[in-house]
């Protein structure tokens, strides 16, 4: 566990409560096909990140915005379980706590978001309280409204890292804030403006992409690749591709906040961002071994474990 005063990750993002169906196939438009299994666990991708954060050691604190119903309380009680702070985890009067309804099949995954609370936000003012001042890092994603992560980074004194999920198209004066962007091919596709047909694992157009960003005033750049592993390109310019880690897939949800939540840590512990990326790869590596996301994700000395079984460049 952290220390007390230790470096702070702060997160700023959705939670929702998922409702995960494990099916054969998935179902084409009109068809009903017959499920194996179903249940309900705490997601969102802020929540997945927070809880990936303090696993991989950080001291770890939630801001999010929740519904005044008893799915708010499960969330806030998953995240205390697991070693998140949920002062900032802030009750709308009137509202829904966001949802998500994830179909998994064929080792991939179909999700629909429900924001709910995660889109009600006050619309002007600090949206982390104070709290990047204090942090280490602060990690956002596109779950909650664009203004929000805007505002969080203008505050931010630490590292602000974004992970730019789900893809959309983004602010010149957003991603100039981003001292680490964290993206897949699809998301780098959307915010570098690569069209339909660069959707690519190919080294070439990844690097490409880093080049657009960092143009735009991106320090770093982070493009997560599933099985074919990851690419970082270092805020000198340089650029390393990490292998993957190979695993048997089960489910794929949640291993990209697992990689973004183990990274942040890992930064701001002091790690260098390619040993972060390293961590990241491994907690991504065992997320899709598993069905389910953040209640399975590993601890520091699992991490480390796998990260050591592939060599170091």
């Amino acid at each position: 566990m952290p220390e007390p005063g230790s470096p702070l990750v702060v997160v700023i993002g959705s939670v929702n409560i998922d409702h995960v169906v494990v099916a054969d196939a998935f179902p084409s438009p009109g068809q009903t096909i017959l499920g194996r299994t179903a249940r309900v666990t705490l997601g969102g991708k802020g929540a997945n990140q927070a809880v990936a954060a303090a696993s991989g050691g950080a001291r770890t604190a939630m801001i999010a915005q929740v519904g005044d119903d008893a799915e708010a309380d499960k969330a806030r009680a998953g995240l205390v379980a697991a070693g998140v702070d949920v002062h900032g985890v802030t009750t709308v009067p009137g509202a829904e706590t966001g949802t998500a309804w994830i179909t998994v099949a064929a080792g991939d995954n179909a999700i629909i978001v429900v924001s709910g609370a995660n889109f009600q936000w006050p619309s002007e003012g600090d949206p982390i309280d104070g709290a990047g001042v204090e942090a280490a890092v602060v990690l956002a994603q596109l779950e909650i409204p664009l203004d929000v992560v805007q505002r969080a980074a203008a505050v931010c004194r630490g590292r602000f890292l974004l992970n730019a999920a789900p893809a959309a198209e983004l602010p010149d004066e957003l991603i100039s804030r981003c001292d680490v962007l964290i993206v897949n091919e699809h998301e780098q596709a959307a915010v570098s403006g690569q069209s339909d047909g660069e959707y690519t694992k190919d080294p070439g157009a990844v690097r490409k992409a880093h080049a657009a960003l960092r143009g735009r005033g991106a320090k770093a750049v982070v493009t997560t690749l599933g099985g074919a592993g990851a690419i970082i390109t270092d805020t000198d310019g340089t650029t390393t591709a990490l292998p993957a880690i190979p695993a048997t897939v089960v489910d794929t949800t949640g291993a990209g906040d697992a990689f973004a939540g183990v990274f942040a840590a890992r930064l701001a512990a002091g790690d260098s961002l390619l040993d972060a990326a390293r961590l990241g790869t491994a907690a991504g590596s065992l997320a899709v071994r598993v069905s389910g996301a953040q209640q399975h994700y590993a601890d520091l000395n699992a991490l480390r474990a796998v990260a050591a079984t592939v060599g170091k460049d």
